[in-house]
């Protein structure tokens, strides 16, 4: 039998795979909106002339909300350490110019160039202006 059936109004209902990791993953990770959203609202009402859009600090805190929940080792209030982790690892990005948590690969920042270290801004321009050629 199929993972989903479709209703009536094009919504999705889980049929057989209740128990699904992913299904359960993305159930956890939404249900942290209103922390994203709040944070996402501080940080750019005080920083905002600092970073790019509003949007792009949004997806770095979900990104950074994915990878909290990743490290979280079951001490404490789950929400709590989300609260400490995104406001330490925020401030890391927006202060003093670190990459997201785990970002090695493909690094991003929600920061407008005029404020990416030298250090940094010759790799985030390899990323945007690469003629794909190594």
């Amino acid at each position: 039998m199929d993972d989903f059936n479709d209703l009536e109004n094009g919504q999705i209902s889980f049929v057989d795979n209740l128990n699904n990791p992913d299904i359960a993953w993305r159930k956890k990770v939404l249900s942290y909106q209103k922390l994203v959203d709040r944070w996402t609202k501080y940080f750019w009402n005080i920083n905002k002339s600092y970073l790019y859009s509003f949007e792009d600090l949004r997806q770095t805190i979900w990104y950074i909300i994915m990878v909290g929940l990743k490290s979280y080792d079951g001490r404490g209030n789950e929400e709590d350490f989300l609260n400490w982790y995104v406001r330490n690892k925020v401030i890391s990005v927006i202060m003093y110019g670190k990459k997201p948590p785990n970002c090695t690969d493909a690094p991003f920042t929600p920061m407008r160039f005029d404020y990416v270290s030298d250090e940094d801004l010759t790799e985030v321009s390899e990323l945007f202006y690469s003629d794909g050629k190594d």
